[in-house]
């Protein structure tokens, strides 16, 4: 039950990145379009690289604890 626990916890808290990744490719996208400073375009891509390694590391982890609790648990 504990891994279960682990898993679901991760696995909201990836689904959580995954959103805001792809919130955060959407104000870059607009930024583009609108032509905004290279400065705030420069921080937004930032932010959007920041939650996309934080998206990919999150996955992982569930992966990893989905495989760790069907293991225990069958």
């Amino acid at each position: 039950m504990f891994w279960t626990v682990i898993w679901f916890v991760v696995n909201t808290l990836f689904v959580a990145a995954a959103i805001a990744f792809l919130f955060m490719h959407r104000a870059v996208t607009l930024e583009k379009q609108q032509g905004s400073s290279a400065e705030r375009l420069k921080t937004l891509v930032k932010r959007r690289n920041v939650t996309a390694v934080l998206s990919i590391l999150l996955f992982i982890a569930m992966c990893a604890s989905f495989v760790v609790n069907m293991k225990i648990n069958g």
